[in-house]
């Protein structure tokens, strides 16, 4: 009998729950953006925006407000450092894994990345699927003025940067793509900017638009939408875009580009690298400012916007290889595949490889559809 007893007080104290050895939920706040600005020494200011949970519904219908969000910063040698004092003062654990979005000030970026986020790496509970901005303002200003739809604005980015319906003109990125490439030499790191919309910086609403140009672990410089257009053309992130050709007399017309197919061959001519860059694609006439006779001026628009294209690409290619010396198209990474000897002979001195690259670009669209024109 006493056994019995026993067992059945022993059966109970396991069936009774109880959570001291794990954190309760109110203990956690979810982190959903972080900031990173330079400080001075060298060290880092880091910015995280917290979560703030809808109060429930009061009693008689009545609601409480408060923000959805909140914001803590510090300052820190490192990224954990700083992070550490922001606990302190949230007063609560922090919830990295449903971070979304990583927001890097340009001149941080300028300065160097590679040892500072090293942190991403090491530090188990990050989200390596969160999004990567460069912003033009501190971030800290951006997180704390910026204005949007969603409460939380990093929400906002989020759903922007991973709809399918964004502009063809930006670059995307996730953290787990763009650290690699901080130290990779035959495929590096752009990430989309952030800024203002308003040129004058005295808007708080945002524009997601630019692309922000590493070499190595450090930011060389930006490309337009067009350009990041283009990047997006070549590493085959995007099928589709828009183009507007000029003509005399500051007339235009304006296409949608679909179908886009490109291939990228690394050529060897004597001993200089060559790059062999062909588009095909399919276009529509979008609006014109000229009178047109589709019948009769196809051949010409065709041309027009062919020969537009090609030189686009050509400037963009040298923009990226002889004024950033940056390999962003991973056109190393392709030598690599079709021509591993020739990559390991001159991977060690990419730099002045890039800047001799002799690119030969072909380009054909097929205009299918008019359009409206106005």
């Amino acid at each position: 009998m006493k056994l019995l007893k026993a067992g059945i007080c022993l059966l109970a104290m396991m069936l009774i729950s109880g959570c001291w050895g794990q954190i309760n939920f109110d203990q956690l706040t979810v982190v959903s953006a972080i900031g990173l600005d330079p400080a001075k020494d060298g060290m880092v200011r880091v910015t995280l925006q917290l979560s703030n949970p809808t109060l429930p519904v009061a009693a008689g219908g009545g609601s409480q407000q408060r923000r959805p969000y909140v914001n803590y910063d510090a300052i820190g040698v490192t990224i954990q450092e700083a992070v550490e004092r922001i606990q302190h003062q949230a007063k609560k654990s922090l919830f990295f894994p449903q971070t979304k979005v990583v927001l890097i000030n340009e001149q941080f970026a300028r300065r160097g990345l590679d040892d500072t986020l090293d942190y991403f790496w090491r530090e188990t509970n990050q989200n390596l699927n969160s999004w990567v901005l460069v912003s033009r303002l501190p971030a800290r200003q951006v997180l704390d003025k910026a204005m949007e739809l969603e409460p939380v604005p990093s929400e906002e980015w989020r759903k922007y940067l991973q709809g399918d319906w964004k502009r063809p003109l930006q670059v995307d990125v996730q953290m787990y793509q763009f650290l690699p490439r901080l130290n990779q030499i035959g495929y590096q790191a752009v990430s989309p900017g952030i800024g203002p919309f308003n040129a004058s910086g005295k808007t708080d609403i945002m524009e997601i638009g630019d692309t922000a140009v590493f070499k190595n672990d450090r930011m060389v410089g930006w490309l337009s939408g067009e350009e990041s257009q283009i990047v997006n053309w070549l590493t085959g992130v995007s099928r589709r875009g828009s183009f507007h050709t000029d003509f005399a007399k500051e007339e235009s017309v304006s296409y949608s580009l679909n179908s886009i197919r490109v291939k990228v061959t690394p050529l060897i001519r004597g001993d200089r690298l060559a790059m062999k860059v062909r588009i095909k694609g399919e276009a529509e006439v979008l609006t014109a400012t000229l009178p047109l006779h589709f019948g009769t001026e196809q051949a010409m628009l065709r041309d027009t916007l062919n020969k537009q294209v090609k030189l686009a690409v050509e400037d963009t290619i040298d923009k990226l290889f002889v004024n950033y010396a940056s390999d962003v198209i991973g056109f190393g990474e392709a030598l690599h595949r079709s021509m591993p000897s020739e990559w390991k002979k001159r991977k060690s001195n990419w730099d002045k490889e890039l800047r001799q690259v002799d690119a030969e670009i072909s380009v054909s669209f097929r205009i299918r559809r008019t359009g409206l024109l106005q």
